[in-house]
């Protein structure tokens, strides 16, 4: 099964940006207000809003813009809602502490497209 390209663009944004622990559950059936949450993790605030940011704009470059969004200030929770994706950017003490994974348990975990290799930057060899 492939991964919906728009949640790909999620996934490799929050790459970009060193997020860690990245999650996607699918909620369908289970949640009513929403089908999908992503999860991530940064480490610090600013590293947070750097991992939102990167996912807006890459979301954005397709015409999406979120419903809302909340936490940008202080930063270790962050939530992008687009409707049927939210998504959540946590730093991990708060993300422990809420535990929503273990609260929609019941999704099914949706498999992350592989990690892309770094570019090389050194000259082929002849």
């Amino acid at each position: 099964m492939t991964l919906d390209p728009r949640l790909a663009i999620v996934v490799e944004a929050a790459r970009s940006k060193k997020a860690f622990r990245i999650r996607l559950l699918d909620v369908q059936g289970i949640a009513t207000f929403t089908d999908t949450f992503a999860f991530m993790s940064g480490g610090s605030d600013r590293q947070n809003r750097a991992i939102a940011d990167a996912v807006q704009d890459e979301l954005r470059t397709s015409g999406e813009r979120p419903l809302s969004s909340e936490g940008s200030q202080n930063g270790n929770w962050i939530l992008l809602d687009y409707g049927d994706l939210i998504v959540h950017v946590m730093d991990e003490d708060t993300r422990r502490y809420y535990n929503l994974e273990e609260l929609w348990a019941q999704g099914h975990e949706l498999e992350l497209p592989p990690e892309l290799p770094p570019a090389s930057t050194s000259a082929p060899t002849i």
